[in-house]
């Protein structure tokens, strides 16, 4: 079958192609439309902080084990990074107060006003916080609309897990048995800050490839929309023109009668009597 042929019965059934294409098409504009219009989705600013997780030397405790310490420290590292400890509303509600204290020092950096995004949603920060460790340093990378609001709550998590992290980890540790008995005691966690809230870099959002997704479901919409029509065109077996004829009986064409005109719309004129 020739171009031509190809191209007719894609003039011929646009009817089945036009709506399904039209449809996805806009199915595919309103979902872009709304990953451009909320922040963040195609492209986000990353912060990180790194702390270290350790063990504060109890002066009452004579009986000291420095490798347990090291080896609960982390321990202690990797129940951070396991656990919803700093994805937990608890802390991301800490944090977000801990931005506000934070104002006058982020005013200076972002100027008067700083555009920090939903700060003050606990479910936004803790959604966008993510954590690995080596030992028992914990990285902290927080993905944000803006970087004002990435620089910020990197820098608030620093600070809250300096002073409130023992607080969010349960933990028994013990030398000796006779400690048991006489000292009870828990050696207290401790956070400190070894790098702070590192400048914000441009990253790719959690859906910056759904506009390719998009695209790729609009060209899957289009080869659906051309089988559909050419399958009708398969079952249909009226034939329209002459050349349908040479071709399904392989003889020449010698005449053609053509339509009978439809009343009404080619009848001559009537002739005004003289």
């Amino acid at each position: 079958m020739e171009l031509r042929a190809y191209w007719a019965i894609i003039k011929r059934r646009f009817w089945i192609i036009a709506p399904i294409i039209l449809i996805i098409a806009l199915y595919a504009a309103y979902q872009y439309y709304h990953l451009y219009k909320t922040p963040g989705m195609l492209k986000a600013y990353q912060s990180t902080t790194t702390i270290r997780v350790g063990l504060q030397a109890d002066p009452r405790n004579s009986d000291k084990n420095y490798a347990d310490y090291l080896s609960v420290s982390e321990t202690l590292a990797d129940t951070i990074v396991s656990a919803p400890i700093i994805n937990s509303q608890a802390f991301a509600t800490e944090v977000s107060q801990q931005v506000q204290s934070d104002m006058d020092q982020v005013t200076q950096r972002y100027g008067s006003q700083p555009d920090l995004g939903s700060w003050q949603d606990p479910g936004a920060i803790s959604a966008a916080i993510s954590t690995s460790r080596v030992h028992n340093l914990v990285t902290v990378t927080v993905n944000w609309s803006t970087p004002a609001g990435a620089w910020a709550i990197a820098h608030a998590i620093g600070e809250v897990s300096a002073a409130h992290l023992g607080t969010y980890l349960d933990y028994e540790i013990r030398t000796t048995p006779s400690s048991l008995s006489t000292n009870p005691a828990h050696p207290m966690v401790s956070a400190q800050v070894i790098g702070t809230a590192s400048d914000p870099t441009l990253v790719a959002g959690p859906a910056a490839n759904k506009p390719g997704l998009l695209l790729a479901l609009l060209l899957v919409a289009c080869i659906i929309a051309l089988a559909l029509a050419f399958f009708v065109e398969y079952l249909d077996d009226r034939i329209r023109s002459k050349e349908e004829v040479e071709q399904l009986l392989q003889l020449p064409c010698f005449g053609e009668i053509p339509s009978a005109p439809t009343s009404g719309k080619n009848a001559s004129p009537a002739t005004p009597a003289s």
